[in-house]
């Protein structure tokens, strides 16, 4: 039986969670929060690492930790007579706290910009949370990803409590059983 939100998915996307188990080097290198916060309290100037703790710089940011991201809408369009190199997607994945409530949504495109021997995209998408708003960038190593390996990418805070600051945000598979997977997600802005 096919659903709503499987039509809304490109079956590409939901089988990513297969083909993570399939691979046959897994290297978690999960960043933690207090890493992330002296990255990108360091980056914004208000924290010291030689001077600093830690929980200094964590102190110093907004924490969003421990949420899982959520696909909810994936549409692939496929670049004409490429490997896939070229293609462009549009998602609209959620955010969800520990207790399964939805906190906003991320709106985004990606671009492939290769296929071999690794996958990579650049995105780009806008993050809309009930407190304000955030834009993330960056590049990703899909290949990595489906390894298990952390991706970091900017953030910069757009509206809200979030206006005016910048950070990191860390994207890493959570659930690879998922169809499609989940991913577990924190951001930190100082």
């Amino acid at each position: 039986m096919t659903t709503i939100a499987d039509e809304q998915i490109d079956e590409r996307a939901l089988n990513t969670g297969a083909a993570a188990l399939q691979e046959s080097i897994v290297d978690p290198g999960p960043v933690g929060v207090e890493a992330l916060a002296v990255a990108a309290a360091t980056a914004a100037g208000v924290h010291d690492p030689a001077a600093d703790s830690p929980a200094d710089a964590v102190a110093k940011c907004i924490v969003l930790a421990g949420l899982t991201e959520k696909v909810e809408r994936l549409v692939v369009h496929d670049a004409k007579d490429t490997d896939g190199t070229g293609s462009l997607v549009e998602y609209v994945d959620g955010y969800y706290d520990a207790d399964g409530n939805r906190l906003g949504a991320a709106t985004g495109t990606a671009v492939v910009l290769s296929m071999a021997p690794h996958m990579w995209q650049f995105h780009r998408s806008t993050t809309e949370l009930t407190d304000g708003t955030f834009e993330t960038t960056g590049v990703i190593d899909c290949t990595a990803m489906l390894r298990r390996m952390t991706a970091v990418l900017q953030v910069r805070g757009t509206g809200g409590r979030y206006a005016g600051r910048s950070g990191y945000v860390t994207l890493a598979l959570k659930d690879p059983n998922q169809r499609p997977p989940h991913y577990e997600t924190a951001f930190v802005l100082c």
